[in-house]
């Protein structure tokens, strides 16, 4: 798995839809997913440490958390099925006791990864994204020796089109599938 974390959030002009873009530990590849409307605008509000004087959804379920002394523990995004990204929330149950058995405390729920990545942004938790993701989904942002990250990442933003990531995906998908069949 590769650590990943919110290098931006972002408006795909084509079908002005809201996406979040990962930037992945240690690589110039970064890995967009496109999200909804409300879970943009609560990234957004994470993203600028905003606060209300009244508990958004997102912040209700840090508050059950707490209150059943659980905590987010990480977030792990694992798969893609029919254009579709699937994630893990893993928290921690803080009233398990068990040293020796540590991995006993953790519990995973099931999550989309736009609901995970505000959570993970509120509380500081880190975003995994599975190996098999970074390697057959993930985009290689390629920056010259004489080029600026910052200059290539606006341009990778501009030129955003989700028909042409979705092609690529059902390309690479289609792909596997003759892999498969040899």
């Amino acid at each position: 798995m590769k650590k990943a974390w919110v290098k931006a959030l972002v408006l795909d002009r084509i079908s002005n839809t809201p996406v979040v873009v990962l930037g992945i530990e240690g690589t110039n590849k970064v890995l967009p997913i496109w999200i909804g409307a409300c879970e943009a605008h609560a990234l957004a509000l994470a993203l600028e440490k905003m606060d209300f004087p009244r508990p958004l959804t997102h912040d209700l379920l840090l508050s059950v958390l707490e209150s059943l002394e659980a905590r987010a523990e990480k977030v792990i995004i694992h798969s893609l099925k029919d254009n579709t990204f699937y994630a893990t929330l893993v928290l921690r149950d803080l009233t398990y006791t068990d040293e020796e058995d540590e991995e006993a405390a953790l519990i995973e729920i099931d999550s989309r990864p736009s609901d995970a990545i505000v959570l993970a942004v509120k509380t500081g938790v880190p975003i995994f994204i599975s190996d098999n993701l970074v390697e057959k989904h993930a985009i290689e942002l390629e920056i010259g020796e004489d080029q600026d990250e910052e200059e290539e990442f606006k341009k990778f933003v501009e030129n955003l089109n989700i028909d042409a990531f979705k092609q690529m995906i059902e390309k690479k998908r289609e792909e596997d599938e003759e892999e498969n069949d040899d």
